[in-house]
């Protein structure tokens, strides 16, 4: 009962204000509306996106280089891309040059060798953004998975050999292919507002850090927190109430701004609405939770709130939620960084089984987000 006492008050006491937060939703959705409409020429994908060209040299003639080959040719590569086969890495680097191709992917003759270690796949592209660097990116994502999984088959059967003729085997690729890649169905779907629609509504969802700044600055660092660890709410009681409440008033927003999206800018939020918001709910969590350790680390409200606009801002950057740039594993430093793929996989690839891995991920974190405060606090206190 104490749990839903303190979740009922931080909730009432975070709305009494409803002027600035309907500001913030109102500011949201303007950002929206010209990121959308500025970048809507160019990363507006169902209207601007032809099939990518691709130049490719495979000189490897072993069990890698037959993956290779069967991946690339898979029905799905070939709906995005227009393939060039060239006989060498400069022929390739060539084409780019002259804009007859947007990149090469370039398998050396020793790839399937397991004496030359690690295998290289060589990719070059024409520009670091935008469609062609993502629908490369996957490609090349998803034969370095069927490689790893080629991999262990063999040290398993000791078999080599890929079919690219439809044997069972080769379908199995083109199922891993069409999981893990970008496909047509999903690119057609995807629309430059949607696109910043799911960007700003996870910048929005960041900055609940500060709700969590505010819930640890009082009870952690100020006099209240004094009187109330005399008073009969137990701790824990307070700060799961407390946070889950501070929770939900983060979630509502985000909530509200979906919805603004969808009936006003008519952002499509595909089929599972369930896990979109579930996505939404947990980041929210994890924001709150945030907040409340970088002021039990810091001992700053200051520096606490600092850090967070620094996390929001550039967590935001890093994911691509100005420009569509892609900071590879840089990009998993971003708190954000989950629930925008878990959004992008249920959104626009009905791929719910890949978002809820995500969003068991963001579970996880907020595991070690709490364990890390907890021992913050502890030795604060010894």
């Amino acid at each position: 009962m104490n749990i839903l006492f303190q979740m009922f008050y931080a909730v009432k006491r975070m709305i009494m204000n409803p002027k600035a937060i309907l500001i913030n939703l109102l500011t949201y959705a303007i950002i929206i509306l010209i990121l959308g409409s500025v970048f809507g020429s160019t990363y507006d994908i169902q209207k601007s996106l032809g099939k990518v060209t691709i130049a490719y040299a495979n000189l490897d003639s072993g069990r890698y280089g037959a993956i290779f080959d069967a991946v690339l040719h898979s029905n799905d590569v070939t709906e995005l891309a227009e393939l060039k086969a060239v006989t060498s890495l400069d022929d390739g680097k060539a084409l780019i040059n002259k804009d007859e191709a947007d990149a090469i992917i370039f398998i050396p003759d020793n790839f399937s060798d397991d004496r030359v270690l690690p295998h290289v796949v060589n990719v070059y592209l024409s520009t670091d953004y935008g469609v062609p660097a993502l629908v490369v990116k996957n490609i090349v994502s998803s034969l370095t998975n069927l490689m790893n999984t080629s991999s262990v088959i063999y040290n398993i059967t000791g078999q080599t050999e890929v079919d690219a003729m439809g044997s069972e085997r080769q379908k199995n690729n083109e199922e891993n292919v069409k999981e893990q890649s970008l496909t047509s169905s999903s690119l057609q779907a995807t629309t430059a507002m949607g696109y910043y629609s799911i960007a700003m509504i996870l910048m929005l969802l960041l900055y609940g850090q500060e709700y969590g700044i505010v819930m640890a600055s009082e009870d952690y660092l100020g006099t209240l927190g004094n009187r109330i660890r005399l008073s009969a709410v137990k701790p824990y009681e307070q700060y799961i109430g407390k946070a889950l409440g501070l929770s939900l008033v983060t979630f509502f927003q985000g909530v509200i701004l979906l919805l603004f999206t969808k009936y006003v800018y008519g952002v499509d939020w595909g089929n599972h609405i369930i896990v979109v918001l579930l996505t939404l709910f947990i980041l929210s969590i994890l924001v709150t939770l945030l907040g409340l350790m970088l002021v039990i680390i810091t001992r700053d409200i200051q520096k606490a709130q600092s850090l967070s606009n620094f996390i929001t801002v550039g967590g935001t950057f890093i994911v691509g939620g100005f420009v569509i740039v892609d900071f590879g594993s840089v990009a998993y430093l971003s708190p954000s960084y989950y629930a925008k793929t878990a959004l992008f996989n249920v959104v626009y690839g009905n791929q719910v089984e890949q978002a809820l891995i995500h969003i068991g991920f963001m579970i996880l974190i907020c595991v070690g987000i709490v364990l890390v405060s907890l021992a913050a606090s502890r030795r604060t206190v010894e």
